[in-house]
């Protein structure tokens, strides 16, 4: 295996993208992400790679894993874990080379017993999909000779059992127009994980899958920052989502739990103090505050802040340090909220809880709709699904609230206002606002669907 670098600005965080057969990082030299390295891992001969170089050069990893580098991806993740947070397969699966669930033997050994230059040019024709796009492929064609293609190609033939998936994957995107991996194969093969389709070939728009799916986190961070002041005099539906996990602490006896003395609590996303102030009232023990931007919303004996990712300090903290993990409004601006949930569940007690409010699919509907941009959102029962084994679902509960604005102007306002418009910077908003669903009198709403999550540590 081999690791090339094609952006590497010394950021804090790394894209790491295990590409396919027959592929180096070429393909992906125009790939580039603010905030981030982006690396690419290839050629499989081996599995054998020592990542610990950039694991202690990277204090997060997101894990991009294409075709047949889900299961080399798979197989490395273990090295990975500690600094991993977003995991995605694109049109691949851990199972390669079988008939229901990955290309069908004879397909592949077909491939590998017929392979030359010519076979092989035709198979970077179909992984490309039309002829536009491989003409673009062709631009930035892979250096690889025939006989390291065909040595690799004979590393994942015959097929064999590679065991249980070692990495727990975020999502699986599945091009419908793969000409390699059959869809409904990928499909089948990923059966209880969350799937995005995508109407692409198999070599996808990697340019589009990380836009959507990696958060520009110092964008986030600015933008809250530079709203800090303006932020709750806009955030009717924060305000709300907070009244309501306060009922849901205290209907469930939470609230008594972090009455004690020697309770610990930690909030994960504290801004400008919406929930922060209310457990400074309700905690009796210590309140340990963490946000990305600010300082500490309040004060006191027993009360701390931490200016921090909290995606990956979560990693950080010795199992069973709290009897509350609570966070509103926070983690959809995770790169992976599942990993995040996986990390809490360690740091929280036996019998403590993790409160969480994000937001549901659906969430800001009417900007979707005008600017084609959202985030990848995981519904309530995606949550349940997913959370791990050493949690209870205590309690989901997800609404819609719609708020109302005299027009289009004015509901992005509101959104620059709260910062809740950190979605990209090259949204162009005369547009949007133009094909903004008002209605006849001009007025426009924004409707919010905010998910609230309740977990139990077994």
């Amino acid at each position: 295996m081999t690791l090339e670098y094609v952006d590497r600005s010394h950021n804090p965080r790394l894209i790491l993208i295990f590409a396919g057969w027959a592929m180096d990082s070429t393909p992906f030299r125009s790939l580039a992400k603010t905030g981030y390295d982006i690396a690419v891992a290839s050629d499989y001969t081996s599995f054998d790679f020592d990542f610990g170089p950039i694991m202690a050069e990277y204090a997060e990893i997101c894990i991009v894993a294409w075709s047949l580098g889900v299961v080399a991806a798979d197989l490395c993740y273990p090295q990975l874990e500690a600094r991993a947070t977003l995991r995605i397969a694109v049109n691949g699966t851990v199972t390669p080379v079988d008939d229901r669930r990955g290309i069908p033997p004879t397909v592949f050994g077909g491939t590998l017993a017929g392979l030359s230059e010519q076979s092989l040019l035709k198979f970077y024709r179909r992984t490309a999909g039309s002829r536009k796009a491989f003409e673009a492929f062709q631009e930035l064609m892979p250096q690889r000779s025939l006989q390291s293609v065909t040595e690799e190609l004979a590393t994942f033939y015959p097929p064999r059992d590679y065991g249980a998936a070692r990495c727990p994957w975020d999502l699986a995107i599945i091009s419908r127009n793969d000409a390699i991996f059959p869809p409904e194969n990928m499909l089948r093969a990923w059966e209880g994980k969350p799937v995005e389709f995508i109407d692409e070939a198999h070599l996808p728009d990697f340019g589009k899958i990380l836009e959507r799916h990696v958060v520009n986190k110092q964008l986030v961070g600015s933008r809250f920052g530079k709203r800090r002041d303006s932020y709750e005099s806009g955030a009717s539906v924060q305000a709300e989502i907070v009244e309501r996990l306060e009922k849901k602490m205290s209907g469930l006896g939470i609230d008594a739990l972090i009455a004690d003395t020697d309770s610990s609590v930690l909030e994960i996303g504290c801004g400008t103090g919406l929930l922060s102030r209310r457990l400074d009232r309700l905690a009796g023990g210590h309140v340990t505050m963490w946000d990305i931007v600010g300082e500490s919303p309040v004060a006191g004996a027993r009360r701390y802040f931490r200016r921090c990712d909290a995606e990956t300090a979560i990693g950080t903290e010795a199992p069973a340090s709290f009897d509350l993990i609570i966070s509103a409004s926070t983690v959809q601006w995770f790169n992976s909220p599942l990993h995040f949930l996986e990390r809490a569940a360690e740091a929280v007690k036996p019998g403590g809880f993790i409160v969480l409010s994000t937001f549901s699919p659906g969430n800001l509907t009417e900007v979707e709709q005008c600017t084609g941009r959202s985030l990848p959102l995981l519904s309530a029962d995606g949550w349940r699904a997913s959370a791990p084994a050493s949690l209870e679902t205590i309690a989901v509960e997800t609404y819609d609230y719609p708020v109302r604005f005299d027009s289009p102007i004015d509901v992005f306002r509101h959104l620059s206002r709260t910062g809740v418009n950190s979605l990209g910077s090259d949204v162009n908003l005369r547009t949007a606002m133009r094909n903004y669903p008002a209605s006849n009198d001009g007025s426009a709403t924004v409707t919010y669907r905010p998910l609230i999550l309740v977990f139990r540590k077994k």
